[in-house]
């Protein structure tokens, strides 16, 4: 990979309030960028601010394919292992700790979601003191989400991220793409 004088998200969002304009564009960017990974059949798994490079231009790439995992068939992995960073990390992945790990891409989306609320609030949506408060969280997400009064989004940003932080995310993510005429 060529250097990155850009640096990464993290580096961005700690020096700036990012508006939502440019929260919107870096969203664009890292669905492409999953879109990519996704369509060679891969899972990241691992996504978040830490793993988004900035070019000269500020165009992003996303880095670390460390946790990657190849799809079945069905578009799915298997894994029993809870990889990924606590914050980013879906229901689903954490469903197939020690047990039947069954999961597919949506888990990159949930992250996309954490990303996209992260930028525009200032912390990640579940944060809590423990990663068992955390992981807590995460999986009664329905009813611990939830929007800070004193930060402004736009509508159509809560509800792209609530359609990220949603069960099985995928479903949504491809009819949307499906009316911009973007995938298959």
């Amino acid at each position: 990979m060529e250097y990155m004088p850009g640096g990464d998200l993290v580096n961005l969002m700690s020096n700036y309030d990012v508006p939502e304009k440019w929260a919107k564009f870096y969203c664009a960017e890292v669905v492409l960028a999953l879109h990519a990974i996704h369509s060679m059949g891969f899972v990241h798994r691992d996504v978040k601010p830490d793993n988004m490079l900035l070019d000269a231009r500020g165009h992003l790439k996303l880095a670390d394919f460390g946790t990657c995992m190849k799809m079945d068939d069905n578009g799915m992995v298997r894994s029993d292992t809870a990889v990924g960073t606590p914050d980013y990390i879906s229901p689903e992945v954490l469903k197939s700790q020690g047990g039947d790990g069954y999961y597919g891409r949506e888990c990159d989306w949930w992250s996309v979601g954490v990303f996209l609320y992260e930028m525009l609030v200032g912390d990640t949506p579940f944060y809590a003191d423990s990663l068992v408060g955390t992981y807590g969280k995460i999986m009664d997400h329905k009813n611990s989400l939830g929007f800070p009064d004193d930060v402004e989004m736009s509508k159509e940003a809560k509800n792209l991220i609530c359609a990220f932080l949603s069960d099985r995310y995928i479903h949504v993510y491809k009819s949307r793409l499906l009316n911009l005429g973007c995938a298959k």
